[in-house]
């Protein structure tokens, strides 16, 4: 069996040592690299989510101006509508007004008058 000495003894404990260092090394810079690669997936996973949501946004801003176009157009019909309404009414009130004795047209152009001042 051959002799350990010393010098047998430093430079193998010295090899171990880089040997150690270097694999250290080796697998810090793998780790490194995991995360460059780490990074640049969750960025690109990050812009299509930024993406998507941009296109879910202006998609739902689209279907809310088409509602509240419609809903703009339904309220000027309805106004139309009832505008019409008024003024059949005020011609049926004109027309039975004009056979009402005296005494009631007064009490119903006091009752029109009221009703005009509170609308």
């Amino acid at each position: 069996m051959a002799e350990l000495n010393l010098d047998t003894v430093t430079d193998t404990a010295r090899d171990a040592f880089y040997i150690t260092v270097g694999a250290g090394v080796i697998a810090f810079q793998k780790l490194q690299v995991q995360r460059v690669e780490l990074t640049k997936t969750l960025s690109a996973q990050l812009d299509d989510a930024k993406g998507t949501a941009n296109d879910s946004l202006a998609t739902a801003k689209a279907q809310l101006d088409s509602a509240s176009d419609l809903v703009e157009d339904r309220v000027k019909v309805l106004e139309e509508r009832l505008s019409n309404l008024e003024g059949r009414l005020e011609a049926l009130l004109n027309q039975l007004e004009g056979k009402l004795p005296e005494q009631a047209k007064d009490l119903v152009k006091q009752a029109r008058d009221l009703v005009a001042r509170a609308a």
